[in-house]
């Protein structure tokens, strides 16, 4: 099972081993009020995961529903939802993570020990056996990704402007190859990061501090990486509901047909 809350948990204390209390982890920047530290310490980060999830199949299942009646105010409206709700696990908790262990591992406050040339983690601290994640409290994205593929071949999208990349940014213009296996890329970003929760529990009760380095360093880099991931879903979600040749502009108060019983 993927804990958040034990990781939390866990870095809550080897951050308070150094003096930091709770105030401190919740402190603002003066000058700009954002918070020196993103993750939200008193949150239930497993009960807000399983949440989105929740909401963003409620959300698919809208959209799915409207369109076959070719209800395409209610279809966008769902479509928006899905990309809010990708948005929210992209910020949290995968981005406050990998924002905050960036900052404690370049602090020199916290003592690091140096890894060494040709360090490698301790094998005991990773079960040999594969992880699995409860695919009941996911998502298929593959379902989205079909979504977006439907949508821009229906109205003609040619390949030229899917494959454009954003001269300022680098990025694609639609932020992901929507050819891409969505689910392929998530489910084994989530079971590296199960693992290394795994590690890192074990290694910080065995205070081998080289070793929860290392694995922190590790959970920093699938967080980011599962940032980067879903918030190129939304960038891709996103151009996919606001584009005009796609969809009508909402009426000015519109809300979702009460017989749909959605709940945002």
């Amino acid at each position: 099972m993927l804990d958040f809350n034990k990781f939390k948990s866990r870095l809550m204390e080897f951050l308070q081993s150094y003096g930091l209390k709770y105030s401190d982890l919740k402190a603002s920047h003066k000058r700009t009020g954002y918070l020196r530290w993103r993750i939200d310490w008193r949150a239930d980060y497993n009960k807000s995961f399983k949440r989105d999830f929740e909401k963003m199949k409620n959300a698919i299942e809208l959209y799915n529903k409207a369109l076959s009646k070719k209800d395409v105010l209610a279809a966008k409206a769902g479509l928006m939802d899905v990309s809010i709700r990708i948005g929210l696990l992209a910020s949290s908790p995968f981005n406050a993570i990998s924002h905050d262990l960036t900052r404690a591992l370049n602090n020199k406050f916290f003592s690091w020990p140096s890894l060494g040339k040709g360090y490698t983690i301790p094998v005991e601290y990773f079960d040999k056996e594969k992880n699995e994640i409860d695919q009941k409290e996911l998502v298929d994205l593959n379902i989205i990704q079909k979504i977006l593929i439907d949508l821009v071949k229906y109205h003609g999208v040619k390949d030229e402007e899917l494959e454009r990349v954003d001269k300022r940014t680098g990025h694609l213009v639609w932020g992901i190859n929507l050819n891409s296996d969505f689910n392929q890329i998530f489910n084994e970003k989530l079971l590296a990061l199960q693992a290394a929760f795994d590690g890192y529990e074990k290694a910080a009760i065995q205070e081998d501090w080289r070793a929860v380095r290392a694995i922190l360093q590790r959970i920093r880099l699938i967080n980011f990486q599962l940032h980067k991931f879903l918030s190129a879903v939304r960038l891709a979600l996103e151009s996919a509901w606001s584009d005009k040749r796609f969809w009508p502009s909402f009426p000015e108060n519109y809300k979702v047909p009460a017989h749909y019983n959605y709940k945002e």
